[in-house]
């Protein structure tokens, strides 16, 4: 079983002193990417990622100051740098060895910039969405750029899984970067709910903190079957077995 989630635009760097580490797979690709982004003016970046002057000036400091190779001493592991709302709701500071190791094992994280992470692959800040419309003249857009990599990368891994299955807690933005017909194993989406006057709605900011916490639980009670999450029960969630399907499974609070 793989769980992929999407990565956070809030980043920290320097949070936990932790040895091991490995090198995100398509780092290569993130050079590329880098090396078209860094010509572009303060403007034209402006316009690509829709920021403000402030927050451009510090995306454009960002590509300037990528260089390679990535060691301890110039950049950090990914879970423990996103901070985001979903990584909000997991603990990776107070994770032992072993549940680290297992979520290097059982975790991915989608990124516009370096295609595919693991959570101890080191990485440099940056700002680019999956979604963002930087196109040169040999792609249109990241979809297009990242083409079938990554779907390749996450067979390779569910190959050497026993449960094959992927868990989608990604947002659509991210997800739609897998090719679902190339996918080498069950892939199951996992949809939060939450009262609201009455209703059940997916009100994101919630569930974005749902994503994180299901993560985590799966993380510190080295979970690697997909049915046994249907046993998460985090913050008043819980499966809702009358709406789901086996595409998609639904858990409700309230």
């Amino acid at each position: 079983m793989l769980l992929i989630l999407a990565p956070s635009k809030t980043q920290q760097f320097n949070k936990r002193e932790y040895s091991k580490h490995t090198i995100p797979a398509l780092i290569d690709k993130a050079q590329y990417l880098v090396d078209r982004i860094c010509p572009l003016s303060k403007d034209q970046l402006s316009q690509l990622m829709k920021t403000s002057e402030k927050l451009t000036a510090a995306t454009h400091d960002k590509f300037h100051s990528f260089h390679t190779p990535f060691t301890r001493g110039n950049a950090d592991q990914t879970l423990f740098t996103f901070q985001g709302d979903s990584y909000k709701a997991i603990t990776a500071e107070k994770y032992s060895e072993d549940n680290l190791l297992h979520a290097q094992q059982h975790l991915r994280i989608l990124s516009g910039l370096y295609g595919i992470l693991r959570p101890l692959d080191l990485m440099q800040p940056y700002r680019l969405e999956m979604g963002s419309r930087f196109s040169t003249e040999n792609f249109t857009t990241l979809y297009q750029f990242w083409g079938s990599l990554i779907t390749d990368i996450i067979n390779e891994t569910l190959d050497t899984l026993t449960d094959k299955t992927l868990i989608n807690l990604a947002s659509a933005e991210y997800a739609r970067v897998i090719d679902k017909k190339e996918l080498a194993g069950r892939w199951i989406d996992i949809t939060f709910r939450q009262k609201h006057k009455g209703q059940y709605k997916t009100i994101p900011i919630h569930s974005k903190r749902a994503r994180g916490l299901m993560v985590d639980f799966m993380i510190t009670n080295r979970i690697d079957r997909a049915e046994d999450l249907l046993s998460f029960a985090l913050d008043g969630y819980i499966y809702n077995n009358d709406v789901s399907t086996a595409e998609n499974w639904h858990f409700y609070k309230g």
